[in-house]
């Protein structure tokens, strides 16, 4: 079974061929909210996370995983960032710390 980020990777890859305009377009957007922004790549990605779990999203937590530990953040500043959802999110999200665990231990060990 394909792992949550290459899940994503391939729903990418459908919403380009299916609608190239509209998935630009947002790619687009998305890339000039992080381009223009004074935070640092690391910060961003780790946020992310955070929202990710809010948003209880399995296939956006293993990519924003991924991401922070591209830009450098190490295992404990990615665990904390999904910590940090949990304590603003409660119990139904701490159970979406099972992804941020999966992807650490794939990279970090």
């Amino acid at each position: 079974m394909p792992e949550p980020a290459e899940k994503a990777v391939e729903l990418f890859r459908q919403m380009n061929k299916n609608r190239r305009d509209i998935f630009k377009a947002y790619q687009g957007f998305t890339e000039s909210i992080k381009k223009g922004s004074s935070i640092e790549g690391k910060y961003q990605s780790l946020i992310l996370i955070a929202c990710s779990i809010l948003t209880q999203c399995d296939m956006c937590i293993s990519l924003h995983v991924q991401n922070a530990a591209t830009q450098g953040a190490t295992r404990d500043e990615i665990i904390d960032a999904g910590l940090l959802a949990v304590a603003m999110g409660g119990s139904p999200k701490m159970m979406y710390m099972r992804y941020v665990y999966e992807e650490v231990d794939k990279l970090f060990d």
